[in-house]
């Protein structure tokens, strides 16, 4: 079957990718991963049938608590049955409070219903040592890397800011909205709220993180605004890095790195002139391991080459070549021991 013509609503109608939706299928699962990665025309159209089909999946039943039923009609036949009128007329007034309680209640459904899609926020998490995909409403994709968290809202109002509250470390690839030369309007911002700093998007992808009080941005294309404590933000351009260093609250912005600010999305960690305490540091935030060095002289170290980050006993085994350490792992408590080799 050629999915390549596929829109949305033909997506949404294939079993296939209702199974992959699921998880349930393995081979459903493959062929979609697959697919996606080859980036055919019409992948906006698949990630909104997926984004519609996850949240028709996770939606929950809103249910009344027990009892409410039988405590609405008895309060109604109460009305009825206190009403100060003539047989004639109870009739007509029994119907016209039914109806005013069965309009009141569809009221109340409705205004629940209404501040529940409106205003319901989703968090994704992603645990030690994984990576998760999200697909926005605007079809905007979010990986997550291991030990990071995503919220955001179940649905954006047409006229209002994209946002979304980041902590940890993420990548970017957001939707441009913006398709005249008209001043931007509302819908069309897309703001990444990240500790104390705010990062405003128009269409651009690019990579996010915050951790120990340094957040650091790294713009691969399209253009972002970065800004801290409502101060005025710097705006980027591709290849360009800003940092926010919390305690100082001081924000600068300088040539970034390519190779290295977003090779966790390759599994990877690429090392130019890397301190180990660097390489340190992503093992505890990103993997939950916790280092402990004999000769902390290490830590000052630098080093040049790529870590493969998917295994970890390949990844220990390089790093402790690189360094003439052995490492031992303490699996009951996730911890890794560096000392001086043999």
């Amino acid at each position: 079957m050629d999915y390549h013509q596929f829109d949305k609503n033909d997506f949404l109608e294939d079993a296939s990718l209702l199974a992959y939706v699921k998880g349930d299928d393995p081979v459903a699962v493959r062929f979609w991963d697959d697919w996606a990665q080859h980036r055919p025309p019409n992948i906006g159209e698949f990630r909104k049938a997926v984004f519609l089909l996850r949240h028709l999946l996770s939606a929950e039943r809103m249910n009344a608590r027990p009892g409410t039923e039988q405590e609405v009609w008895e309060r109604i036949s109460q009305v009825i049955d206190t009403a100060a009128t003539t047989p004639v007329r109870r009739i007509g007034l029994r119907r016209w409070v039914a109806a005013a309680a069965v309009c009141l209640l569809l009221a109340g459904a409705g205004i629940g219903y209404y501040f529940y899609r409106y205003n319901a926020t989703q968090t994704v998490y992603a645990a030690y040592g994984t990576k998760k995909q999200i697909i926005l409403e605007d079809a905007s994709v979010v990986t997550l890397n291991g030990n990071s968290s995503l919220r955001y809202a179940r649905h954006w109002r047409k006229n209002s800011p994209r946002e979304v509250w980041l902590d940890g470390e993420a990548y970017f690839e957001v939707q441009h909205l913006k398709k005249d030369n008209l001043p931007l309007k509302a819908g069309e911002r897309f703001l990444v709220h990240i500790g104390q700093v705010d990062v405003e998007v128009l269409g651009t992808t690019f990579n996010v993180k915050d951790r120990r009080g340094i957040t650091t941005v790294f713009l691969k294309n399209g253009t972002v605004k970065v800004g801290a404590n409502k101060a005025e933000g710097l705006v980027m351009q591709p290849g360009e890095e800003t940092e926010y260093h919390q305690q100082e609250r001081l924000l600068i912005k300088h040539s970034g790195d390519a190779d290295a600010a977003a090779a966790w999305m390759d599994n990877k960690m690429v090392l130019h002139n890397t301190a180990v305490k660097e390489i340190i540091q992503a093992l505890e935030d990103t993997y939950g391991y916790k280092v402990v060095l004999t000769d902390t002289v290490v830590a000052n170290r630098k080093i040049n080459g790529v870590l493969p980050l998917k295994n970890t006993e390949t990844l220990l085994y390089i790093l402790s070549n690189m360094l003439d350490v052995e490492i031992d792992i303490h699996k009951e408590d996730s911890t890794l021991l560096f000392r001086p080799g043999k």
